[in-house]
């Protein structure tokens, strides 16, 4: 047998209000010490693949602005537009 039951989200409701904090505590990185938690909980979460394109993207770019602010062309260009690379 199955029985819904409707809650009201963050209405005044002690435990979704509690809920809520932690939610949002947990999400700004601030977690339960690592030895409290479950065995199975103990090691990192993997990131999603999506998130690895983005950061592998975000330090290419990172090496890429700095391999051309240090190379012949990139400090001859710095003399005339120093705002290069824009990124």
């Amino acid at each position: 047998r199955l029985t819904l039951r409707w809650v009201s989200g963050h209405a005044d409701v002690p435990g979704n209000e509690a809920a809520d904090e932690a939610a949002k505590s947990a999400a700004a990185g601030n977690s339960s010490p690592v030895q409290q938690l479950p065995r199975s909980l103990r090691k990192p979460l993997p990131q999603s693949s999506s998130r690895l394109r983005q950061s592998f993207k975000a330090d290419l770019e990172k090496r890429a602005a700095q391999h051309w602010r240090t190379s012949y062309h990139g400090v001859r260009m710095a003399e005339v537009d120093s705002s290069m690379p824009s990124k």
